[in-house]
């Protein structure tokens, strides 16, 4: 390989923030101008700038699934990107999907990530994928790493001792296509997300009255999710702006001066652009392992537990981010 340039394909067959953790590997890697390209989901394929990778791939396939129909899907775009002749295959996804990709890609080198102690066979399955394993724990590190430092073991032999960048500065045009129109709105992220962390949606209403304290507000909503919006828009009397691609919403982040957000992509997307975030996480087993891993990575925050009267505190957490 002396001489060649080396070729990376990245597979992250997840959400929205677990692909964005990939950003500070991005941004090393191009650094030292190794070709990038990236397997993502619909779901998430939109999440990086057009200056990130050389190519997205959309993974076309079912996740965990093991029908037959679904596997020649995923045998017939490794044997197409193995015509792309890559030094190195990087698979950061769970997903076994990912795993199989790697193997048909075919590149000379193969990383993932395996625990042998808690999931035996499947680090023995997922080994017989790669030429290399790293090992992650099955559950939440006592360590406590942060998402994107795992991420970044599975490039180490590419980028040396270097750590995973925390500037928002090299890592924001990795996400941003082009810089907003700046905007004195603080944005709320809307997301039903809110309910499934088991925050009802009157604590949610009740936030919205006290940020408005602060000024002018942009409550920001994927359509998708149009009906919990409805509900929070009617409880609060306040408009909701929807997106239908992920672009304009980063652009709505990038631009606002603040953003309050559950536990989500919003949350990631503040995080790697350097837009100031009040994070919110529901109290759960192993909390502060949990915020340790998904915490925004390189911009300034607070962090908020979702307990009794947690609308007041993060409201007091944004005075200081705003000024």
């Amino acid at each position: 390989m002396r001489g060649v340039s080396p070729s990376v394909l990245i597979i992250r067959l997840d959400a929205i923030g677990d692909a964005l953790a990939l950003t500070p590997l991005v941004a090393a890697l191009r650094q030292r101008s190794i070709l990038v390209d990236v397997v993502l989901t619909r779901r998430n394929s939109g999440v990086f700038s057009s200056r990130a990778a050389r190519d997205v791939i959309t993974a076309e396939f079912e996740l965990r699934s093991m029908r037959r129909a679904n596997l020649a899907r995923i045998d017939a775009l490794g044997c197409e990107l193995r015509q792309r002749a890559y030094s190195q295959v990087l698979v950061a996804t769970e997903d076994p999907g990912g795993y199989r990709l790697a193997r048909v890609v075919g590149a000379r080198v193969r990383i993932g990530f395996a625990d042998p102690w808690g999931k035996p066979l499947k680090a023995f399955w997922s080994g017989r994928m790669l030429t290399k394993t790293v090992y992650r724990s099955a559950g939440l590190d006592p360590r406590g790493p942060h998402e994107c430092e795992v991420l970044f073991q599975l490039g180490r032999a590419l980028v040396g001792d270097e750590v995973p960048s925390c500037d928002p500065a090299q890592l924001r045009p990795l996400v941003i296509e082009r810089e907003p129109e700046a905007s004195t709105a603080i944005a709320v992220q809307i997301t039903d997300k809110w309910e499934r962390l088991g925050i009802p949606i009157e604590h949610v209403a009740e936030l919205i009255g006290r940020l408005s304290a602060y000024g002018e507000l942009r409550l920001l909503a994927p359509s998708s999710e149009s009906d919990y919006a409805a509900r929070v828009a009617a409880a609060t009397q306040t408009d909701v702006t929807y997106f239908d691609e992920l672009t304009a919403w980063k652009a709505a982040i990038a631009a606002s001066p603040a953003l309050v957000t559950p536990d989500c992509g919003a949350l990631h997307v503040a995080g790697m652009i350097g837009t100031p975030v009040v994070a919110i996480f529901p109290p759960q087993p192993a909390y502060a392992l949990h915020v340790a891993r998904w915490a925004p990575w390189a911009a300034p925050h607070r962090i908020v537990r979702a307990d009794h009267g947690w609308q007041a505190r993060a409201c007091d957490a944004l005075a200081p981010l705003l000024a």
